[in-house]
């Protein structure tokens, strides 16, 4: 027979609270945010919605019946993400040579912490019910922010980290000398006290925070926030009440089952070791994947020069309609992609069927070519080649002929009257003549293999074993195949790629699961990194590390002449594009080998010069350096090409990864 016990009815009213609280925000930010709070010049922010959450503790204290006290002391996330279309279309070379216009968008990522102070007063118009209204102070913590750009259009483009989106910049406000200010602000709410037992409250409220102060003194950046939370609290100020106490009946020792020990489940420890390309054997798991990275646009010089007296098209120019190749795959020197142009434009005319080709054929009559039908012959078999050997329809080419070209070489030296035994190209399509884009990009991982030695405890228990390989974004990099020495994992190039993203670093878990036969399974793991390291290439073959390095070459500068011609006007729009505040800039003119050398020194710093001072008006790198080179003969000045490619502005835009 069970003891009567009884708890009296508590009637007092609690006196005081204490507890913590939560919350769940929604941060409603309010701009502009400019260049004038520290940011990059990289759009307007004006407003953004983000989610955001607070997490503190509480003090209640009641004042009568109807009316209490509250104070909330409490962490707020008052993150914001900003976005902003970019109102710069450059044009960008694709990997078959053409350009696109790129539309991006910027993004904001404003990190903004608060330590926040609210003193409320709360109302009870209904047993439970309360409304709250009082001001709010809040402590700036962190005001951080991190730039960055996304590709809109074109879909298949990338930037040069091989992702669609990138860090263009990243620091504190106060970094900048824009100094955050004192939160002040007013807090309305409406909760209801719900006591789960006799000392504990649980409250869920929804508020309202306006706020009349911005975050910046420089700006009109202000937060205000919506949120919905629920505060805990013990009760303090109650009378204690009496434990009820219960009899306990005796049980017969009959009715006491015997208790069995189960058998317990196996245990696993996973533990890593990997194979560099040494052959040795170390412990750990950790990954480099490295890439060497390099990007080249090549201009298409189009020009088809000629021996003298002579209409066939020279053998150094490539021939035969490229088989299973794209212009892609031109992997080669500089002129190497030159003697390419003729199989280049013939892709390009059957890629744009709406495009038309002009072929200008021009002699030299200081060689004793006197005969006008050999300009016309050298026209002819241009078009007669892209005809026979690429398929173009011949009506879309128009044949022109004269004597001189219009921007004639000296005629006074051998080899300014080879540079006038040419013909000329052109379209109504500037992709057809569009540079070249030489990149590419190699990729080498450290260590080849990594195996999952596991210790397992009472193996006979075990039915089933397997092994995986886990990011840490929660996706299933590899399964792990058994060896004999443990599971082993062959780390994979692209799946590395596609775990870090655009991070440097990335982490991982190595998984081992066994399984039993009462279905019950047990996971073993083992910690590892993944970590990508960035090199790329300068003109002079140095490895740079961590920087991506993209390379230029502008050409068409008239013979003895420094300004920027039209034929560069797309490219220097190009480099502009790709140049950030953190890059550095490297530009070195070179002439050919024509004239005195104290001349083309002077020639060749004026033709960087003024490169320089048309890259600056949009953007200034950080740093830029300038330098005439002369006649370094960097290409074949035997041929009239290696000559007007020698004619040239070598242009070398390192940006940090970071950056990118």
């Amino acid at each position: 027979m069970c003891g009567q016990g009884a708890s009296s009815q508590i009637s007092t009213l609690e006196a005081w609270r204490f507890g913590i609280s939560g919350s769940a925000a929604l941060n409603m930010h309010t701009g502009p945010l400019t260049t004038y709070d520290g940011l990059q010049e990289c759009g307007t922010f004006t407003e953004t919605n983000t989610l955001g959450w607070t997490a503190g503790n509480m003090f209640w204290y009641r004042l009568s019946p109807n009316f209490a006290l509250s104070a909330r002391l409490q962490y707020w996330k008052a993150d914001g993400d900003f976005t902003a279309a970019n109102p710069v279309q450059p044009l960008v070379a694709l990997s078959n040579g053409t350009t696109l216009p790129l539309q991006t968008n910027y993004s904001l990522a404003t990190s903004l912490d608060y330590l926040t102070l609210d003193l409320v007063a709360q109302w009870y118009p209904l047993p439970n019910i309360y409304v709250a209204l009082g001001p709010q102070v809040g402590f700036p913590m962190r005001t951080s922010f991190s730039q960055g750009e996304e590709i809109v259009s074109p879909a298949f483009m990338e930037f040069v980290n091989g992702g669609t989106q990138r860090t263009i910049y990243a620091a504190d406000f106060a970094t900048n000398n824009v100094s955050s200010t004192l939160r002040v602000a007013a807090m309305v709410g409406i909760g209801i006290d719900v006591h789960l037992a006799e000392r504990f409250v649980i409250s869920p409220e929804v508020s309202y925070t306006y706020s009349f102060t911005n975050v910046l003194s420089s700006s009109l950046w202000a937060v205000n926030s919506l949120r919905a939370g629920v505060h805990v609290a013990y009760s303090f100020g109650l009378p204690e009440a009496a434990p009820a106490v219960a009899a306990i009946a005796p049980v017969a020792a009959a009715e006491v089952a015997p208790v069995i020990a189960a058998r317990p489940m196996p245990t696993i420890v996973v533990d890593l070791e990997s194979s560099p390309a040494n052959g040795t054997t170390v412990a750990g798991g950790d990954v480099l994947i490295t890439e060497l990275r390099s990007s080249d646009v090549v201009p298409l010089l189009p020009f088809v020069f000629f021996d003298v007296q002579r209409s066939e098209i020279p053998a150094r120019y490539a021939k035969g309609k490229w088989t299973g190749q794209t212009e892609a795959d031109l992997h080669d020197t500089v002129l190497g992609i030159y003697h390419e142009l003729l199989n280049i434009v013939g892709s390009r005319m059957n890629t744009y069927t709406a495009a038309r080709l002009t072929i200008g054929g021009y002699r030299e009559p200081g060689d004793n070519e006197n005969n006008a039908s050999l300009s016309a012959a050298r026209a002819d078999a241009v078009k007669d080649y892209l005809v026979s050997t690429w398929g173009i329809d011949a009506s879309r080419i128009d044949t022109r002929s004269g004597t001189l070209p219009s921007v004639v070489s000296n005629r006074g030296i051998a080899d300014g009257r080879t540079e006038n035994r040419r013909a000329e190209l052109s379209s109504n399509d500037p992709r057809i003549l569009a540079p070249v884009n030489n990149s590419s990009r190699e990729s080498t991982i450290d260590p080849q293999k990594v195996r999952l030695i596991s210790t397992i405890t009472d193996r006979d228990q075990v039915t089933s074993i397997s092994g995986s390989i886990v990011g840490d974004d929660g996706s299933k990099l590899s399964d792990v195949a058994d060896g004999e020495r443990g599971f082993e994992w062959t780390p994979n190039a692209t799946s590395m790629q596609n775990l870090l993203g655009m991070r440097r670093s990335a982490r991982a878990t190595a998984h081992v699961t066994i399984n039993t036969a009462n279905g019950q399974s047990r996971v073993g793991q083992a910690p590892l990194t993944i970590r990508r390291d960035v090199r790329s290439v300068r003109y002079s073959n140095e490895v740079v590390n961590d920087s991506i390095i993209e390379r230029f070459r502008l050409i068409f500068f008239d013979f003895d002449a420094p300004t920027v011609s039209a034929f560069n006007s797309s490219m220097v729009d190009l480099v502009r594009s790709r140049i950030r505040t953190t890059s550095s800039v490297r530009i070195t003119g070179l002439t050919d080998r024509l004239g005195p050398v104290e001349r083309n020194q002077g020639l060749s710093l004026a033709r960087a010069q003024s490169i320089d001072a048309s890259i600056k008006q949009r953007i200034v790198p950080e740093r830029v350096s300038v330098k005439g080179a002369g006649p370094e003969l960097i290409y074949n000045n035997d041929l009239p090409e290696g000559r007007l490619y020698n004619r040239t502005v070598l242009i070398e835009v390192a940006t940090p990864v970071d950056s990118e």
